[in-house]
């Protein structure tokens, strides 16, 4: 049974209204008009203006051209307005353990902690902090008797685990300019 034009027609605008009802907001549309320069901002223009810290280690340069690839694909911000500091982890544990005590299986643990902060020129240039929180991502392979298999399992679960993260990193960024981007600005 189908249901007709006119009822799937009110049925979506029905789902439309109970959106808009419930306090539903695009993520990525505009955010609303900015007073002062009197033009939409997106959630994006923000995101582009975060200059990301160095983080250390292999792993870190890792996380950090993930993140910019997520936040400033067009390239670093020329005049950031806000930092993003990155510490990351990773631990590998094993999982399957045969008989003979050889491991099968790994899980690689990646745990990121991440604060967002704003470059306030009132204060001389110091950090007011945003965000903040800590982000876990868990990659399993198998672990084989060919090294190079076995590495190259390895490498390839880190770098799921790293863009895992790094989206994550993106997505609550972008939520909290979405929700608090005026509030950023002064």
């Amino acid at each position: 049974m189908s249901l007709s034009k006119t009822a799937s027609r009110a049925l979506i605008i029905g789902f439309a209204v109970m959106l808009g009802a419930c306090g539903f907001k695009p993520l990525y549309g505009p955010r609303g008009t900015n007073t002062d320069a009197g033009a939409n901002i997106k959630t994006e223009d923000y995101l582009a203006l975060v200059r990301i810290g160095p983080i250390k280690d292999r792993l870190g340069q890792m996380m950090h051209n993930e993140l910019l690839e997520r936040l400033s694909p067009k390239g670093r911000p020329v005049h950031p307005r806000y930092t993003l500091t990155v510490t990351v982890t990773e631990s590998i544990g094993s999982l399957g353990v045969q008989k003979s005590g050889d491991a099968t299986r790994a899980n690689l643990n990646l745990t990121a902690s991440y604060a967002l902060e704003a470059l306030s020129a009132e204060q001389g240039g110091a950090a007011v902090a945003l965000a903040s929180g800590s982000l876990r991502a868990v990659s399993s392979y198998d672990i084989s008797s060919a090294e190079f298999a076995t590495l190259s399992a390895s490498r390839n679960a880190r770098i799921n685990a790293v863009r895992e993260v790094a989206d994550d990193i993106r997505t609550r960024i972008a939520v909290y300019f979405s929700q608090n981007a005026p509030l950023a600005e002064q």
